[in-house]
């Protein structure tokens, strides 16, 4: 769904200088779609907690990498998967000095 720039600043707050700076910035991409709606969104409670363009700028990358990692590690180990690592043998033991009664 495509969604136009008089609609983006009226659903996300911002004014219209704004969300140009923000597609200028490469922060969303035109034509503008449903999830450049919710950056926006993140965008304007940025901009209302004080941070500037730069530091929106870095939240917003790191956001991205940080769902990237989560997309790449977190899913897989869901299926059952640790995404092709094995821990070496014995790590999860306890080592002790001496040996258990029990063995």
């Amino acid at each position: 769904m495509v969604i136009s720039m008089r609609v983006a600043v009226r659903r996300t707050g911002l004014s219209d200088r704004q969300v140009r700076t923000c597609i200028e910035r490469g922060l969303v991409v035109e034509p503008i779609s449903a999830n450049d709606l919710r950056e926006l969104r993140r965008i304007r409670r940025l901009r209302e907690l004080g941070v500037n363009w730069a530091g929106i700028e870095i939240i917003l990358n790191m956001r991205r990498r940080m769902r990237a990692m989560q997309d790449g590690w977190i899913r897989p180990q869901y299926a059952g998967r640790w995404a092709g690592w094995s821990a070496p043998d014995g790590l999860w033991r306890r080592q002790l000095p001496w040996k258990p009664d029990g063995d």
